[in-house]
C-alpha cells in the first residue's frame, strides 16, 4: 500500500511534465507558424520580384529564403533535443520507482516468510508440549484413583496385598483404589 502513493506522485509528476512539455511545443509551434508565415509573405513578396529579375536572380532568393529559416529550423531542432533529454531522465526515473517498488516488495515477502517459520516453529513446540501434557493426563488419573500420597520426594501408597504380583520378577502389586470420602475430600 505504501508504495502506491510515490507510484501514483511519479505518475503525476509525468504527467504534469508531458502537460508541460505539450504546452511548450505548442508554443514553439505558434512561433514557427509564424515565422513561417511571415516567412512566406516574404516569399511571396519575393517572387513577384524574381519574375522581374534576370535568371540568375533566382538562385540568389532561394538562399536568402533559406537562411531566414535556418535559424527556426535550428530553434525547433534544439527545443525538440531538450524534450528528448527530458522525457528521457522521466523513464529512467519511472524504472527507478518501479525497481525500489519491486525490492520493497521482495523484503516484505521475505519478512513474511521469516515471520511465517517462526511462528510454524512456535506452533510446533505448542503441539509436542500438548503432547506431553496429554500423555500424562493418564498417569495423574491413575494417582487421582489410586490410595497414594505424596511422602517428600515420593509416593507413599496403600497396596493391594490380595492381588496377583505384577511386572518384571513379581515386583509390583496394585494400589487399593481411593475411598469415595477420601475422593471427595480432594
Amino acid at each position: 500500500m505504501s508504495s502506491v502513493a510515490p507510484t501514483r506522485d511519479v505518475f503525476q509528476l509525468l504527467s504534469a511534465l508531458v502537460a508541460k512539455i505539450e504546452q511548450r511545443e505548442a508554443r514553439m509551434q505558434a512561433v514557427f507558424d509564424q515565422r513561417l508565415q511571415g516567412l512566406q509573405d516574404e516569399v511571396g513578396r519575393l517572387q513577384q520580384r524574381v519574375n522581374g529579375i534576370v535568371d540568375g536572380a533566382q538562385a540568389r532568393i532561394t538562399e536568402e529564403a533559406r537562411e531566414a529559416l535556418r535559424p527556426v529550423a535550428a530553434e525547433y531542432g534544439h527545443a525538440v533535443s531538450a524534450v528528448s533529454g527530458q522525457l528521457k531522465g522521466a523513464g529512467r526515473m519511472v524504472w527507478s520507482w518501479f525497481a525500489v517498488a519491486g525490492a520493497t516488495l521482495l523484503v516484505a515477502a521475505l519478512a513474511g516468510w521469516a515471520v511465517l517459520g517462526y511462528y510454524q516453529r512456535e506452533l510446533t513446540q505448542a503441539r509436542d508440549e500438548l503432547e506431553r501434557y496429554e500423555n500424562a493426563v493418564p498417569v495423574v488419573r491413575a494417582f487421582y484413583n489410586s490410595d497414594a500420597v505424596l511422602c517428600e520426594e515420593r509416593l507413599c501408597v496403600n497396596v493391594d496385598s490380595k492381588s496377583p504380583a505384577r511386572g518384571e520378577r513379581g515386583r509390583y502389586r496394585p494400589v487399593l483404589p481411593r475411598s469415595a470420602q477420601e475422593a471427595a475430600a480432594r
